[in-house]
């Protein structure tokens, strides 16, 4: 018989625990109230819900035409993990010498790397245009330089903290508890009944003295789509490109039929989030987690060929089962993405997208709108004190009915366009024109004191001398695919050279962004009134944020990892539980990675990634040591 085989003792067995102190930790042995702080990270923060209302940054404000903005999802978030940070410190404290001990201490190689990726991320900060917004984040992300400083400390201390298998089982449980109540929220997100905007619901996540100010809430939900409490659907196609390849590598591994179908049923839950969530860049991190635990568990795979095969068959069928139930609105959004997948490798025909648009430029001339169609058409609109004034380019006049607050014309020329009168400015006390195209508002103009106009965003705030394209690298006809992220990387790679070293600091990509840019966006989005506030790449994301070299030493920290881990744990015959569990959480941050090309880092999903960072290399650190001990006897 193999030695793997060969039951091994429990880290807990080994260990003397400490004398119970009094206090709420009382009969808890101190190696395992070291992970309470994690434990805690990996519950609360992604469940959390709560509205803080906050004064948005001056520098922000103009953008996004608002003053004061309510968050529901990173504020609070980021507040609960700056407290664990605090609680990990005081830990640190009473419980150094257990922390710190020398033979538990984590490679140099991660120190470094880690030490490297916080000293650029503050370094990014300081030295950014927007210093306040590079520290403390944007408005509905919250994550500046001093979140990403948390996660590294979380992640170092997870490392750290973890030391038994109790821990590793608690974190688990903790994990799926997680999975479960987002599912059940999603669920009801789903068939269009948000929880968390019932009545019941309100009361959970809106303090008593700020019920007064919430005037109009309504569910970021639409039927057939869920988020879960992840800010945005995306992201909780990130959580489960995480949770589902842990707990299906933990169901497929559990000895007993009761663990089994328990992990079986959490699976269920994960993919759950994964297939209602619609988010594709989920289904690419659990296609890619997959891939690889195919490589991981090629033998057990081929040996249990029949029971894999089952499996998946259960699966599939309980996939396409939802899928009918909701009349094939599960897998609505898939074939998009193989669609997409093939764009990417063909030729464009519409490579010149501005051709393809229905105006050509848009301008003000003193008291002037000017708009040039596509046919070289010219229709201006002048403001005289009481009126407008519809002329073409020849000086004829272009009649125009006013029609439910809106002038409109029978002339063909210029039938897709129509004006009206809106309200503009922070605290809507200025007029504004809007131009509408086939009705939609796409095009403004601020009217001032001496009845200029001036091309301006839709809230009036920030002024736009022209409609000219900005630099542009790639994807040429193809802005389109994967929702917009052809038109996002377009003109996010552009960026680069200026931001190579140190970039323009954490969560400033909003503020770098060409957001006027109109005509780019009318052909992406199919609307104008798009705020571009992250590049839907973690990788970029940290390239353009913190720079190349925190980016280096990212890529420096999980790579060596799963280098690590792939040669610990792939193609081997027999596992121990300990190595299952090292596998499945592998699997879980190559999820996370894979999600992470279409997906940004955000504090809802972010902490749960580098919690398992931290775990996954202190299991791998013990599994070495339990292989090299099996060598020894062997030898």
């Amino acid at each position: 018989m193999s030695s793997n085989k060969k039951k091994t003792p429990t880290e807990i067995s080994q260990t003397v625990n400490s004398p119970p102190s009094g206090g709420a930790l009382t009969g808890i042995p101190e190696k395992n109230r070291l992970f309470i702080p994690v434990l805690l990270s990996i519950v609360a923060i992604p469940l959390l819900v709560h509205l803080v209302i906050i004064d948005v940054n001056p520098d922000e404000a103009p953008l996004i035409g608002l003053a004061t903005y309510g968050d529901f999802f990173s504020q609070s978030k980021a507040f609960l993990l700056l407290i664990v940070i605090l609680l990990i410190l005081v830990f640190g404290v009473f419980f150094r010498k257990t922390l710190f001990r020398k033979t538990d201490r984590i490679p140099l190689v991660y120190l470094i790397a880690s030490g490297v990726f916080i000293l650029f991320t503050l370094l990014s900060a300081v030295f950014s245009e927007y210093r306040s917004i590079a520290f403390w984040g944007v408005h509905d992300r919250a994550e500046g330089a001093v979140i990403l400083c948390c996660y590294i400390i979380l992640f170092l201390y997870s490392f750290s903290a973890c030391r038994t298998e109790k821990d590793t089982r608690h974190l688990i449980i903790a994990l799926g508890i997680a999975t479960v109540i987002s599912s059940v929220i999603g669920f009801f997100q789903y068939i269009g009944h948000d929880l968390l905007f019932t009545n019941f619901g309100k009361a959970l996540v809106i303090s008593p003295w700020d019920y007064d100010k919430v005037t109009d809430l309504s569910s970021m939900s639409e039927s057939g789509r869920l988020y879960g409490t992840f800010y945005h659907w995306n992201y909780a196609g990130s959580f489960a490109a995480i949770t589902v390849p842990i707990f299906m590598v933990l169901a497929l591994n559990a000895k007993s039929w009761h663990s089994r179908i328990l992990l079986g049923c959490v699976t269920l839950t994960a993919l759950w989030i994964l297939i209602g969530s619609t988010s594709r860049a989920g289904l690419i991190g659990v296609a890619v987690a997959f891939i690889f635990g195919l490589i991981v568990f090629a033998k057990i795979i081929i040996k249990h060929w029949k029971a894999s095969l089952s499996c998946v068959a259960i699966v599939l069928v309980a996939i396409i089962g939802l899928n009918i139930t909701s009349n094939g609105q599960l897998f609505a959004r898939i074939p998009t993405l193989f669609s997409d997948i093939v764009s990417v490798f063909q030729d464009s025909e519409q490579t010149d997208y501005l051709s393809k648009l229905p105006v050509k430029d848009v301008s003000a001339q003193n008291n002037t709108a000017v708009i040039v169609t596509q046919n070289n058409d010219v229709l201006k609109a002048t403001l005289n004190k009481d009126s407008f004034v519809f002329k073409d380019g020849n000086g004829q006049d272009v009649v125009m009915e006013q029609k439910d607050g809106a002038y409109r014309t029978t002339d063909k020329r210029f039938q897709k366009f129509s004006f009206n009168l809106v309200a503009m400015g922070l605290k809507s006390n200025s007029l504004g024109l809007s131009v509408n195209i086939d009705n939609q508002p796409q095009f403004f103009f601020r009217i001032g004191s001496d009845l200029k106009l001036q091309l301006t965003n839709s809230t009036g705030t920030v002024d736009i001398d022209s409609l000219e394209s900005p630099p542009s690298v790639g994807f040429a006809g193809k802005e389109r695919i994967g929702s917009a992220r052809g038109y996002i990387w377009s003109r996010s790679i552009p960026m680069i050279p200026d931001n190579l070293l140190l970039g323009s600091g954490p969560d400033t990509f909003v503020l770098n962004f060409p957001q006027n840019d109109l005509l780019g966006k009318y052909w992406a989005y199919g609307t104008t009134n798009m705020l571009v506030d992250k590049p839907h790449n973690l990788y970029l994301q940290i390239l353009l944020g913190e720079g190349g070299i925190a980016l280096l030493a990212f890529l420096t920290i999980v790579l060596l990892y799963l280098f690590d881990s792939i040669r610990l744990y792939a193609l081997k015959r027999t596992y121990r539980p300990n190595e299952i569990l090292a596998s499945a959480i592998c699997l879980g941050v190559i999820g996370y990675l894979g999600a992470g090309l279409f997906n940004d880092s955000v504090v809802s999903v972010a902490p749960v990634f580098w919690i398992l960072l931290g775990v996954g290399i202190a299991l791998n650190l013990k599994n070495r040591k339990e292989q090299l001990k099996d060598l020894s006897q062997k030898s």
